[in-house]
């Protein structure tokens, strides 16, 4: 129905990709289950549409923003100071109301939409190399650290969505954005933590096999679940979908459309995401490459006022530092000595001197 009345396509592109999550998961679970040796390579698919969900939601919203505002961040820069929430409150500064903000909440989503399929390419290789078993939390298991990565990647995707939502909450309200927000977070977010709290019981041991009647382990059994699980539950998503995102929101037969074979194309359109990621990894080889220069800087700095700050160190403690090498000098009971005997010289020639004088005074007086 969006792609047969395709009135505002700056949205509903967005909304269309949003809704293909559905049928996605549900078939990629279906032939997980099916094929089971093929889970390794169906289950990244699901992961990495996952981030793409996020990314279009954000810009579903600032696509919007910028229709019915003009520019979006000279509007938000009117607006009071948004605080971050609790605990990003202790630990972050407020993001300054305008550019700022917008971009911090743009990198945050886009990011997951890096960080999903690196993590995703990952479990691919270590799994190959034999490195990568899910549920496995031994410390030589790549699996905890890309899970943590992963999860952390999400939480932080998902945290900037509700500080955008925050921020907006006012303008967003004609095109209800609380329930479609529910919806996503409820497949991403529900999904991936359903799956690791399975892995977390095979882990502890709550999840066991008879070996003797089965070829499946725990974690096949687990990870069989996850996608059964999926399956049933994207029955009720599909139902939350079509609610969050009516197609009569944009049912306008004063429209024209092009039809719904010309109108799918403009779905499978990637340039947007390709410009945006590129926008976000600039900026992160923009910031690393001057915190580096900055950091070989003060280095240098600092290496060059070695010389100056170790002299007053030694000057400080006392201790004799020259910078040229004296004339040497004699022994100082030496040259007391030496003075000595000059002085007492001088006064023998002056006692001497006036015994002369003396003599001649009494030898002219009689022929005066």
């Amino acid at each position: 129905m969006h792609t047969e009345y395709y009135t505002r396509p700056r949205l509903q592109r967005h909304v269309i990709r949003i809704l293909w999550m559905v049928p996605i998961y549900s078939l990629d679970a279906w032939f997980a289950l099916r094929f089971k040796d093929a889970r390794a390579y169906l289950d990244p698919i699901r992961e990495i549409y996952e981030a793409y969900v996020i990314y279009n939601f954000y810009a579903y919203l600032m696509n919007y923003l910028e229709d019915e505002l003009g520019l979006v961040d000279e509007h938000l820069g009117k607006k009071a100071q948004v605080q971050h929430i609790w605990p990003c409150n202790y630990i972050l500064k407020p993001w300054k109301m305008g550019q700022e903000f917008i971009w911090e909440t743009k990198k945050g989503v886009t990011s997951y939409v890096i960080v999903r399929p690196l993590c995703t390419l990952l479990a691919l290789i270590t799994s190959q190399a034999g490195c990568y078993t899910e549920g496995s939390w031994k410390p030589n298991n790549s699996y905890p650290y890309l899970a943590m990565a992963t999860n952390l990647s999400q939480m932080w995707a998902l945290y900037c969505l509700v500080m955008f939502y925050h921020a907006f909450k006012d303008e967003l309200q004609p095109i209800r954005p609380l329930s479609k927000f529910l919806c996503i977070k409820a497949v991403v977010f529900l999904t991936f933590w359903q799956g690791l709290t399975l892995n977390i019981l095979v882990a502890v041991g709550a999840i066991q096999v008879n070996e003797q009647f089965t070829t499946y382990t725990a974690a096949d059994v687990a990870e069989g679940l996850q996608d059964f699980l999926i399956c049933i539950e994207m029955f009720l998503a599909a139902m939350a979908h079509a609610y969050a995102f009516p197609p009569r929101d944009y049912m306008d037969p004063n429209i024209p459309t092009k039809g719904f074979f010309t109108n799918v194309q403009y779905m499978f359109d990637l340039r947007d995401v390709v410009v945006d990621v590129q926008g976000v990894l600039e900026e992160h080889l923009q910031t690393t490459a001057e915190t580096g220069k900055a950091a070989l800087v003060k280095t240098a700095q600092g290496l060059a006022q070695a010389p100056t700050q170790l002299l007053q160190v030694l000057q400080g403690q006392g201790v004799g530092v020259r910078t040229h090498d004296p004339v040497p000098t004699s022994d100082p009971d030496e040259d007391n000595t030496y003075s000595r005997a000059l002085l007492s010289s001088d006064d023998a020639t002056g006692r001497r001197q006036t015994r002369s004088d003396r003599a001649s005074s009494s030898c002219a007086g009689p022929h005066s």
